[in-house]
């Protein structure tokens, strides 16, 4: 298998990981190739999305996730201070008080974790690793790639050095801002210049005397001396980043420079001691195509944006999730290659909106004296004549909610692809805060609390990896359709009746039929990956036709 598996990944972490674990899980067998020598150490990538934590929920592993934040308090208040033993410029509270909970809850079955990734990418490695038909291979560099029709070769080094070849029917590059994937395949980059680097230092420090029982969990510091940000991942483990202008030097800031950097942050002296120091661009880039025959680029392979709402790793595993299924559907229900195409023209609008937005994301950030090297407007921030500074950036603050409240942003988004057919209806917009559920194809289908069996549960949580068929009460047609056409391609189809086996928990089955356009004689076609591929509001002329018109549409395949 080793030698030859179905799908070769490149890249052992979350996107590459995430790929083996819904490949695994199908039974597709695939190979991942991780250059690290072990999975990461160092705290990045903090915030899972209530979207993501779906997908985490899907493949039964939002559990083991959520376990490795047990305890931490429900409400997170991020403040802006002058220093640590400095002057508090305000702040913003993400809680959940009554009214909030119950339209997260309306909206889906999860929340967004404050993991990390150094937390959960070695959860998703065992869990992807204890799968028979994948297998992951750490220390193992990948140096060239050759594609070919029917199969694509990868040449690269082994733990010991040693050059070795594997031969893939299909390959996912998910490896990275610098990948290798991207680089031999000559694919290029289009996007914005830089606004900066974030130099990152990782430190050990017992800071609760001076914090006098703040619980924030990330602390804005602005001052004449330093502009940057406390990144809390334990009781002693802290982060601090900072900014360097577009084109400095990284190389040139030195371990000194950082431990005054840390020390001008905090305003007293308090021992502290570095453990690693990193750095990242404040930049955003898509690439030009995502995909190159039997190749696939992924995750920050595919786009990288600034970390300033969290979309960058978060649409990176959703990536993965839309790839998967298409490629299940090719090695296993004779999917049409215009499948695999649908991938890119899904995915690459989601990646161009998102890193627009985190850029401007970004630049809200100056309002509240974030990247500026203009150090004459900070000068006074500390004494009375900086009031005037002082109350701008307190005025500053709330416009940085977007970026921290994003669920029209993480659910509204909708696909227009060969693999979604059209219904006719209007475009229900969603804004970046405010999400507007619609099961209008190309729609993620919005999630219903319901009781299966007895069980109350998610609509979210009859996703198997086929596709769900969603019927109205009377749905005898649609039943006989599913079953014909499910001999007939030899596609998973599996039929759900909304107000008979799917019975509505708060609500009426009018309210639950209405929140998915469909009459009591209507259907709802919902893709491996959750989103509407097909809707008929009422009954059917001919439902096997319209049943099976819609799946060769989707799945790119002849009437043959």
């Amino acid at each position: 298998m080793t030698d030859n598996p179905e799908v070769l990944i490149i890249g052992g972490g979350p996107v590459g990981l995430s790929a083996a674990l819904a490949l695994g899980r199908a039974g597709i067998t695939c190979l991942v190739l991780e250059r690290r020598t072990e999975f990461s150490r160092y705290p990045k990538a903090n915030g899972v999305h209530a979207r993501t934590m779906e997908i985490f929920r899907e493949w039964e592993v939002a559990g083991p996730v959520k376990a490795l934040t047990a305890g931490m308090p429900d409400e997170v208040t991020i403040a802006w201070m002058t220093r640590l033993t400095g002057i508090e410029l305000g702040q913003l509270v993400l809680g959940e008080d009554g009214g909030v909970s119950r339209v997260f809850d309306e909206q889906s079955p999860e929340k967004m974790s404050t993991v990390g990734q150094h937390m959960f990418e070695p959860v998703l490695a065992e869990v992807a690793g204890d799968l028979d038909s994948v297998t992951i291979e750490l220390g193992c560099e990948v140096v060239d790639l050759t594609a070919g029709d029917a199969s694509v070769t990868a040449t690269y080094t082994d733990r010991t050095g040693a050059r070795q070849s594997v031969v893939a029917q299909y390959v996912i590059g998910a490896d990275g801002i610098r990948s290798v994937a991207r680089r031999k395949l000559g694919i290029g980059e289009h996007g914005e210049a830089s606004l900066g680097t974030a130099i990152n230092v990782q430190f050990d420090a017992d800071l609760d005397a001076i914090l006098g029982g703040r619980r924030s969990p990330i602390i804005w510091i602005i001052n004449a001396d330093t502009q940057g940000a406390f990144i809390r991942d334990s009781p002693t483990r802290w982060r601090y980043n900072f900014e360097i202008p577009p084109g400095a030097d990284v190389d040139a800031v030195t371990r000194d420079r950082c431990e005054r950097e840390v020390a001008d942050a905090i305003g007293a002296v308090v021992p502290f001691t570095i453990h690693h120091i990193w750095s990242w661009g404040h930049d955003q880039a898509v690439t030009d195509r995502w995909r190159e025959g039997r190749v696939f680029l992924a995750g920050d392979a595919a786009h990288h944006f600034p970390p300033h709402g969290g979309f960058g790793m978060n649409s990176g595993i959703q990536d993965a999730h839309n790839l998967v299924w298409k490629l299940i559907a090719s090695l296993r229900w004779r999917a049409g290659d215009g499948l695999l195409e649908s991938y890119e023209a899904e995915r690459l609008p989601v990646a161009e909106f998102n890193g627009d937005k985190m850029m401007e994301n970004t630049r809200q950030m100056e309002k509240t004296g974030f990247l500026s090297q203009d150090k004459s407007l900070l000068s006074a921030i500390e004494t009375d004549a900086g009031e005037p500074v002082r109350r701008a950036i307190a005025e500053g603050i709330p416009a940085q909610r977007d970026q921290l409240a994003s669920h029209g942003q993480q659910f509204g988004y909708q696909y227009v692809s060969g693999a979604v057919v059209p219904d006719g209806t209007e475009l229900l917009v969603s804004g970046v805060a405010e999400y507007r559920p619609t099961a209008r194809p190309g729609a993620r289908a919005p999630h219903s609390w319901v009781c299966l069996g007895g069980e109350r549960i998610s609509t979210i949580d009859v996703y198997d990896g086929g596709f769900v068929l969603l019927t109205g009460p009377d749905n005898a047609g649609w039943v006989r359709a599913a079953d014909e056409v499910r001999a007939e391609l030899a596609v998973p189809v599996k039929v759900l009746g909304l107000g008979t086996d799917l019975v509505p928990v708060d609500e009426l089955i009018g309210d639950l039929l209405g929140r998915y356009g469909l009459e009591p004689t209507g259907a709802l076609l919902v893709r491996p990956d959750g989103f509407v591929g097909f809707r008929s509001a009422d009954r059917a002329d001919d439902e096997h036709k319209a049943l099976s018109g819609a799946l060769r549409q989707i799945l790119n395949r002849s009437v043959s």
